[in-house]
């Protein structure tokens, strides 16, 4: 018994040390050429990253995905990825174009394509997109 509250206690310790969450960073051309588990794509023509543009109707998106026996960054894709399609499936039923992306881990902020960014925690990944419809 005592054997196995040490080996519980162990790895619980392990756990935590992998839990804290950390930023992770993948293309939007790497999000892009992932199609969704029903094989769409999304459509990089109606993305523009950039900081806030005034006039928008303004949106945002969460998502998360399992980081769990998985690469971070494959979890960050399909994270990043279920936020993007819902941005792009509002933008083309309204007729419009997503401006203004920003991606969020935390409180750290890019609006860069080549760094979309979203927090790795040690079983889920999460994701935040801030953009404008116009």
């Amino acid at each position: 018994m005592k054997n196995v509250i040490v080996v519980a206690l162990f790895t619980l310790t392990a756990f935590s040390a992998q839990a804290a969450d950390q930023v992770v960073t993948v293309t939007f051309e790497s999000i892009a050429n992932t199609p969704t588990k029903s094989g769409e794509k999304l459509d990089p023509s109606l993305f523009s990253f950039g900081p806030a543009v005034e006039g928008g109707e303004p949106d945002e998106s969460k998502a998360s995905s399992s980081g769990f026996g998985k690469p971070k960054d494959e979890s960050c894709r399909w994270a990043l990825l279920a936020s993007f399609m819902k941005f792009q499936n509002k933008a083309k039923a309204m007729n419009k174009r997503v401006v203004g992306v920003r991606t969020y881990a935390g409180s750290t902020e890019s609006a860069k394509a080549d760094a979309c960014i979203c927090l790795a925690g040690g079983v889920v990944v999460r994701s935040v997109i801030k953009a404008s419809y116009k």
